[in-house]
């Protein structure tokens, strides 16, 4: 009786020792699957958009999110947007971040630049509805700083609770020239600092730098500088104060003759300041402000303040935003806008009050 039962464990068990000496399904792979979508309504006084004074009802983009660990030292991630203007690859990017030497982290593939704080994640889940005017006067690409590019970063030996991270980029540089087709590299450093003042307060402060080619034909330049602070207080249990701002500075070279390529050097300034108050576990409400130069006359500046208020329902699966804009362009009429947004999402990738 003894050998009857012996024998299934001796075949259980040489099979368990062939599964593990021959790994067959050691490349088998599946990722966590997200979809967020979110609805937008919006009513602006702007007279040079065809439906001012009325309310609009818009599908916003909807994002798919494809993630997961290759191995123990990497991750690969897929977001894909779609839109009015079809499926399009917002990011898609490998990230080894341990088992380099001398504690190297690499990115590779398409993914948002890591300028300043806020342009690295996805508007959505910004508070206070669409990126401040500020960013998108001052940073290349058209729908934020986006690249195919190369980051290397390094954790830099600090003491006490002080972490610095140093990385640097090497991008296509296409968002400095995105009118035209010929391919000119740029570059993109920051260096991050985060702290704890008495233990409970937290500190990141940050500065970036980049550069790129905005005319192919004629290789003028544009360079962005900008440094960034960002502080969350906690006030109880369930009651936090988000402060953060960023300061920008660009200086590019603008082509005014096409025949020559005689340019001049437009430089201009700006900057957004925001507060943020989470309340009552599911609330959070705040304001931002944010000043510019435009590109089209670096002698005036814009001004912008909102305030926004939002609720999650239950939990991160479902947010409800709502946000009055008061845009004043120091040239013009001032323009009001009132946004109502909300947001949605199905599998692990929750979309978080900011």
């Amino acid at each position: 009786m003894v050998r009857i039962c012996t024998i299934p464990f001796i075949i259980l068990l040489f099979v368990s020792v062939l599964g593990i000496s021959n790994p067959v399904s050691a490349g088998v792979i599946n990722p966590d699957i997200s979809v967020i979508g979110q609805i937008i309504s919006k009513r602006t006084d702007d007279a040079a958009l065809e439906d001012a004074r009325i309310p609009t009802l818009d599908l916003g983009e909807t994002e798919l999110v494809f993630d997961s660990y290759l191995n123990p030292y990497s991750k690969g991630l897929f977001v894909l947007t779609a839109g009015n203007e079809g499926v399009e690859t917002e990011e898609a990017y490998i990230n080894i971040f341990k088992g380099l030497p001398g504690g190297l982290a690499l990115k590779g593939g398409k993914y948002r630049i890591g300028f300043g704080k806020l342009n690295p994640a996805h508007p959505h889940a910004y508070s206070f509805i669409e990126s401040p005017r500020v960013m998108l006067a001052m940073l290349p690409g058209e729908d934020g700083f986006n690249e195919v590019g190369v980051q290397a970063s390094v954790l830099l030996p600090t003491t006490g609770s002080w972490a610095s991270t140093i990385s640097a980029d090497v991008i296509k540089g296409s968002s400095f020239h995105p009118d035209e087709t010929k391919s000119s590299a740029g570059w993109v450093g920051r260096f991050s600092n985060s702290l704890l003042i008495n233990d409970t307060v937290p500190l990141d402060i940050g500065t970036s730098v980049t550069q790129g080619t905005n005319n192919a034909q004629w290789k003028t330049k544009t360079m962005v500088y900008g440094a960034d602070i960002k502080t969350k207080i906690p006030l109880s249990g369930l009651t936090n104060l988000t402060l953060q701002g960023e300061y920008f500075y660009n200086n590019s070279d603008v082509v005014f003759d096409s025949t020559t390529g005689d340019f001049d050097a437009n430089k201009r300034k700006g900057f957004y300041a925001f507060a943020d108050l989470k309340f009552w576990e599911r609330w959070n409400a705040g304001s931002i402000y944010d000043q510019y130069q435009p590109m089209e006359n670096k002698d005036l500046t814009n001004k912008t303040i909102k305030y926004f208020v939002g609720y999650s329902l239950l939990e991160e699966t479902t947010l409800f935003r709502l946000a009055y804009e008061k845009f004043m362009p120091e040239e013009s009429d001032t323009v009001h806008t009132l946004m109502f947004q909300m947001v949605f999402s199905m599998g692990p990738h929750k979309v978080h009050q900011f």
